[in-house]
């Protein structure tokens, strides 16, 4: 994204709330998050947030008229300066008192501002006012067929679903206490405006009239309509299932979406007002939450009938009841719709859907051309995780390089259409690095490289120093991927290189935690972009009971022994002799150790010799290297993460929890970040055998609660730490990379 000026005219703002009001202030923090300058033109008096937020902000208060035209004339002024890239309005509304001019204009469109049947003179300010637009962006295809007959030639017309803001996790007692205050029954949870289009009487209705008697309506927000819901309510006879919360802070919105088992709000048509989109479905979705929409308006467009919720009539009780029964009754069905509306919620935030908005209003000169570097394409977390990228800039259709001195890795870069460049990028003799320099550097030049990104130290000099030598300007980042040595003054100058950049991407919180505190870094200046699993490939409903017996069988394990795994490259530092010695002391129950991992010959057999010393070498498998690692974890009772050291962030803990399998690992570095104890595994002490047997001994002691810590993993992980995820955040950091300036690599 190339940098620009953005003015942004708009009646609805924080803190003011609502749909629109979010969407407005998603796209302001968005954009300057983005590296673009924004100004903001809204109505209302100010704020006191205003002095706070990153980008301009003036209010206009006074009489609609005036006010409108004050607004009007301060977007003339400040466009005939010349330096603004491209107005955006909220609706319409807005562009009325705007004069038009060379300027790129993108009109936003809701919904609600279209009446079905309009007076010939509404019609027609309607239509002058769409008339300054170079392009209309609608929030659902039925929004889109609203507008259709308001536009001119040349204004283009596109549909564009709301993105939604990464919500805030909830607060685990706050959840808890719903739970208990609402005793064993489901919870049904609804937040909207009150008034009567949200449906929210057909599902007081509903739920008065459903055969679970024992299931809760939560009803959130405020409006015109609340004194006669809450009549009805009573009216009903359930109106001691049912209660009013008012308005709910973020915090409080978060909680009650995690403690729902459904979302509800059967939006309908009332009169001239129908619901646009229906952002709120989205939040819910991102906390797991199905939801039960009005198949009116633009609902459809939010709730992906059958994928992430159900559609109903919200004119037709009977037909709002049937939908809500049939989920309250069925909770695979609920589970499968949660899962989906989680994963599709955080496929649509800021940072994936900003570009879809501004399409087609700056003179982009082309897509970035990526590079990557990193010591090799080996099977480890780096290596995927640069493979991963890959395969998401090809997908945008972004021009992307990986120079390495190879590995297994290669083939499958290869098949992405990405070209891998044989490089030793990982020497780390001075000379080495001074030749590798100049040899990137020539690539840069010859493919108009934009921007070089390093996976470590030796690769981040080599990376560093290219840029400085290219001819062309040319940006550097970095990720770090571990915390690396830093005992003295020379291997912290040696790290430093990884901070050349002006901004560093931490795959976890621990290592932004680390960067901050060792080395003083911004946090302003930190990406955290945690690493994900791909929920097609760590997938546990798609391992048949056929294949895990096959598994159970390749190791010899006899039926109902429990299947330990632990997945992890066999080196000094990942545990693997601290389980051993931890599994000695459980000898009298039974239990199957797989540890899959390739590892250094001497160390395979040092592990080897260890576990035939501690009398275990019948009950040990050692897998190596393998392809189907989801599939193993799937057939698992129990894995491990044993690291001595801190990790990073360590794949294999979410690995295993998406896979529904329990986890035991370290209390320390990431692991605290992955596992959440007492919930989706345990932490045990660093290093100590005895307090891990402690663990496992109550692990295996409860088969019923490791299967349903195990469902609650893979919630964890989807609602974390997902690839799409992950990939987003880097790529934001791409785009903040390619808004500043023309640096030449001098971070």
């Amino acid at each position: 994204m190339e940098f620009g000026m953005y003015l942004i005219l708009t009646q609805c703002f924080p803190p003011a709330t609502g749909g629109i009001e979010a969407l407005m202030g998603g796209l302001a923090n968005a954009l300057s998050e983005a590296g673009q300058d924004v100004t903001v033109l809204a109505d209302g008096a100010s704020v006191a947030s205003d002095s706070g937020a990153r980008f301009a902000i003036k209010r206009f208060g006074g009489l609609k008229p005036v006010r409108r035209w004050r607004k009007g004339r301060e977007a003339k002024r400040i466009v005939a300066l010349g330096s603004v890239t491209a107005v955006i309005a909220d609706s319409w509304k807005s562009l009325e008192h705007y004069s038009a001019g060379a300027t790129p204009v993108l009109c936003l469109a809701h919904g609600m501002e279209f009446p079905p049947a309009p007076s010939p003179a509404k019609a027609e300010r309607i239509r002058k006012a769409l008339a300054k637009a170079s392009r209309v962006v609608a929030n659902s295809d039925y929004t889109a067929s609203l507008v259709q007959p308001y536009l001119g030639v040349g204004v283009a017309l596109d549909v564009v679903t709301p993105p939604i803001v990464p919500q805030g996790d909830a607060d685990p007692s706050k959840v808890a206490s719903l739970r208990v205050r609402h005793g064993r029954g489901l919870i049904v949870s609804c937040l909207c405006r009150l008034e009567p289009r949200k449906g929210v009487d057909r599902l007081i209705e509903a739920v008065a009239a459903s055969r679970f008697s024992d299931t809760t309506l939560l009803v959130a927000g405020n409006g015109r309509d609340r004194p006669r819901l809450e009549a009805l309510a009573q009216q009903t006879g359930a109106g001691d299932r049912i209660e009013f919360l008012g308005g709910v802070s973020e915090e409080d919105k978060a909680a009650l979406f995690a403690a729902s088992d459904i979302f509800a709000m059967p939006a309908r048509r009332e009169g001239a007002s129908v619901e646009g989109f229906g952002l709120v479905y989205l939040e819910a979705g991102w906390h797991g939450c199905p939801a039960l929409a009005g198949r009116e308006g633009g609902a459809a467009d939010a709730v992906l009938d059958g994928k992430t919720g159900l559609l109903c009539d919200g004119n037709d009780p009977a037909n709002v009841q049937a939908a809500l029964d049939r989920l309250l009754s069925d909770p695979n069905l609920r589970e499968r719709l949660g899962r989906s509306a989680l994963l599709h919620a955080r496929g649509q935030t800021w940072a994936m859907k900003l570009p879809a908005y501004l399409s087609g209003l700056t003179d982009e000169k082309h897509r970035p051309h990526v590079l990557q570097l990193l010591p090799a394409l080996g099977d480890g977390g780096v290596e995927r995780s640069t493979v991963e990228m890959a395969e998401f800039l090809a997908a945008k259709g972004i021009a992307n390089w990986i120079a390495s001195k190879g590995g297994d890795l290669v083939a499958q870069v290869d098949a992405l259409g990405t070209v891998h460049w044989k490089i030793s990028v990982g020497d780390k003799s001075p000379l080495a690095i001074l030749r590798n320099a100049f040899a990137v550097a020539r690539l840069i030049d010859a493919n108009e490289i934009d921007i070089v990104h390093a996976r470590s130290r030796a690769p981040a000099w080599v990376g560093w120093l290219a840029t400085l030598m290219a001819r062309r300007p040319c940006r550097f980042l970095t990720t770090f991927h571990g915390v690396y040595g830093h005992g003295n003054a020379f291997k912290r100058a040696y790290n430093r290189v990884m901070l050349r950049s002006p901004i560093v991407v931490a795959n976890s919180e621990f290592i932004r935690h680390h960067i901050e505190t060792v080395y003083g870094v911004e946090s302003e200046r930190i990406i955290v972009a945690p690493r994900g699993i791909d929920p097609k490939v760590f997938d546990p409903s798609a391992i048949s009971a056929e294949r895990a017996a096959t598994i159970r069988d390749e190791f010899g394990v006899g039926t109902g022994v429990p299947l330990l795994v632990m997945v992890g490259r066999i080196t000094g530092w990942k545990g693997h002799g601290v389980l051993l010695k931890a599994l000695a002391h459980l000898a009298d129950q039974p239990w199957h150790l797989v540890l899959v991992g390739s590892g250094k010959d001497g160390l395979i057999a040092e592990a080897k010799d260890l576990s035939q010393s501690l009398g275990l070498f019948q009950r040990v498998s050692f897998a190596g290297s393998r392809r189907d690692v989801a599939a193993i974890l799937a057939t698992a009772d129990l894995a491990f993460s044993a690291s001595t050291e801190p990790e990073a962030f360590g794949r294999a803990a979410i690995e295993a929890q998406a896979m529904e399998t329990p986890v035991i690992a370290t209390d320390h570095g990431g692991s605290r970040e992955t596992v959440v104890p007492g919930k989706t595994g345990w932490l045990v002490r660093p290093g100590d055998a005895a307090d891990m047997a402690k663990a496992v001994r109550d692990a295996l002691s409860d088969p019923e609660r490791l299967l349903e810590m195990g469902k609650a993993g893979r919630m964890h992980v989807m609602a974390h730490f997902t690839k799409q995820h992950m990939l987003e955040q880097e790529y934001a950091a791409y785009e903040r990379l390619l808004a500043i300036g023309e640096a030449r690599g001098d971070g």
